[in-house]
């Protein structure tokens, strides 16, 4: 099954119900489930998450509700941790997961596995990487270096290198296309051709790796990938428009393989807190040991 639906709203009709009986009797879910996406927080009241099944909601609130039946367990993993000072919190975010809630879960993602871990800190998130997509995330810990970092990255003056896996060799070039979300693609993807929704300006730049940087990596062409913008899976569709998408990568026509074989390697910007300019590096999940 696929990830399931509704946004409606309370009515007179509904007067007396606890949220539980509400979700399953406007959803056609079982009580059990409905419980279910209570607590996993795929249960929005007024675009709020509730988890509070013997909640009683007013006439003419909106409700959403988001139920994936095949959602495993919540993971428990210790996500590694990179760098960290009284600004950032740098960490390697393991592939599989998403950076931040889903419509069905809030408890799956790599911030809820964060403040599992770390349940003193209070972070915030500047920038994403796609679900199964390993590698960098800088996080701020200090609300009053928000500004700056968010700055950082939307002027793109971060520096990101990423390193991929793809099924043919690939000569060093610049791909600068639009990327755009595809009308009515279903499951959801961007292009650079077609019926694109509003799209928007992309440069990547692409070389070979060398030698010295695929040391102890599986035999394969790999690639540095280098976006100088900030599109939704940008290099992935950069990629795919060259005829060379990611191994791995479904959505995009990538060779079969167990996983997306993308990783964010690098990132180096200008300290928010100290000016200093400073690089981050997590090594490549690939490694052979």
């Amino acid at each position: 099954m696929t990830l399931q639906k509704w946004t409606f709203s309370s009515t007179l009709e509904d007067s007396g119900l606890r949220l539980d009986q509400l979700v399953a009797q406007r959803t056609g879910l079982s009580r059990r489930a409905a419980r279910e996406a209570l607590k996993l927080g795929g249960v929005q009241v007024d675009r709020k998450r509730v988890r509070v099944a013997g909640k009683m909601i007013a006439v003419g609130i909106e409700i959403r509700v988001a139920f994936d039946p095949d959602l495993p367990a919540v993971p428990m993993l210790q996500i590694p941790i990179v760098f960290e000072d009284p600004w950032l919190l740098v960490v390697n975010k393991p592939t599989g997961i998403p950076t931040q809630g889903t419509w069905a879960s809030d408890r799956h993602d790599l911030l809820a596995l964060i403040k599992t871990q770390r349940p003193d800190l209070k972070l915030f998130l500047h920038h994403r990487l796609d679900q199964g997509t390993s590698g960098l995330l800088v996080f701020s810990k200090d609300a009053a270096i928000n500004a700056p970092l968010t700055k950082a990255f939307t002027d793109h003056s971060v520096r990101k290198t990423y390193l991929a896996r793809i099924s043919r060799p690939l000569e060093a070039c610049i791909v600068d296309r639009p990327i755009g979300r595809l009308r009515n693609a279903v499951p959801g993807r961007f292009g650079v051709e077609g019926d694109l929704m509003e799209p928007k300006h992309a440069i990547t730049v692409f070389r070979p790796a060398t030698t010295a940087e695929t040391t102890g990596l599986p035999a394969g062409h790999w690639i540095i990938a280098e976006p100088r913008t900030g599109r939704t899976h940008q290099i992935r569709v950069h990629l795919a428009s060259l005829g060379a998408p990611v191994r791995g990568d479904r959505l995009y026509g990538g060779e079969e393989a167990p996983e997306l074989e993308l990783h964010a390697w690098k990132l180096c910007l200008k300290h928010p807190g100290t000016g200093q300019e400073i690089e981050f590096v997590a090594p490549p999940r690939w490694v052979l040991r």
